[in-house]
């Protein structure tokens, strides 16, 4: 059975109802109500300003200046509405706590075959039914440090690399990572401690296996050299990397101290999108 569109009588007075027309389109449209959800196609809609305005049940959202966005409004609610939005063309993130969404972290559309539905409560927020991605930001302070006492130290404030030591590598590996989930951004924090010429560089990595492994350093995954002395909290946002099998990721440091310059790392916040 499927959906037909509801006749309109014209005539005025007079006008005999057949069975087979009410049949036709208040029957059997009641009973498909019943048993099925139909939308209507989607309707596009720009984000202006971080909002939009919705008009009907479905949407399809484009970013401002057709380009990636994040979405902080949706208009147009009133309580008990549902909601199904994608994207259109561009990658759009819905902001948790900036507008009028309630979504226990951010939630991103990654592509047009992305979903979301999300219904207004009474307190005039969108809340998600159903979600493929939530933003989740990891703690990360476990190091691998091939050369301890040496080199790269692991302390009680994180790693630490002593003074008058050149090009000293360690590793921070991302173990809480899950086949799909997709790497946005990272933050080093720590410490510099600089009496000469200290230098710290950071980089995302992904090992792939082959024979021998091999690495890739992934596109923009690098923090700004740290040169300077005092604490630090660096960001990199590295191009959107989807974990994949076969495949592992890490942080490396590589540190370089003069005389009297010291270094500590405390770790790393790792932001990424997950299935929900």
């Amino acid at each position: 059975m499927a959906w037909t569109t509801p006749k309109t009588w014209t005539g005025g007075a007079g006008v005999y109802l057949l069975s087979t027309d009410l049949n036709t389109h208040v029957r059997d449209n009641l009973e498909f109500l019943k048993t099925n959800i139909d939308l209507e196609a989607a309707a596009a809609l720009t984000i202006a300003t971080g909002a939009v305005t919705a008009t009907q049940a479905y949407h399809k959202l484009a970013g401002e200046g057709a380009a990636a966005d994040d979405l902080d409004t949706i208009s147009g609610g009133s309580e008990g509405d549902v909601l199904f939005i994608r994207p259109n063309g561009q990658a759009i993130t819905l902001k948790d706590g900036t507008g009028n969404l309630d979504l226990n972290g951010d939630i991103l559309l990654n592509s047009d075959d992305d979903h979301i539905a999300l219904i207004y409560g009474s307190d005039s927020a969108w809340h998600p039914v159903a979600a493929p991605r939530t933003a989740m930001t990891f703690m990360v302070n476990n190091f691998l440090c091939p050369a301890p006492g040496t080199d790269w130290t692991p302390c009680a404030t994180g790693a630490t690399l002593a003074a008058e030591k050149s090009a000293k590598k360690c590793w921070m590996p991302l173990d809480f990572l899950k086949i799909g989930d997709i790497v946005v951004s990272y933050k080093l924090v720590g410490d510099v401690i600089e009496a000469a010429t200290a230098t710290l560089d950071c980089k995302l990595v992904q090992i792939n296996k082959a024979d021998p492994l091999t690495t890739t350093d992934i596109t923009d995954g690098a923090i700004s050299q740290i040169t300077a002395d005092g604490n630090f909290d660096s960001a990199a946002n590295p191009t959107d990397t989807t974990v994949a099998t076969d495949k592992q990721y890490n942080l490396e440091l590589l540190g370089t101290t003069g005389a009297g310059d010291t270094i500590n790392v405390a770790g790393a916040e790792i932001l990424i999108y997950r299935l929900a």
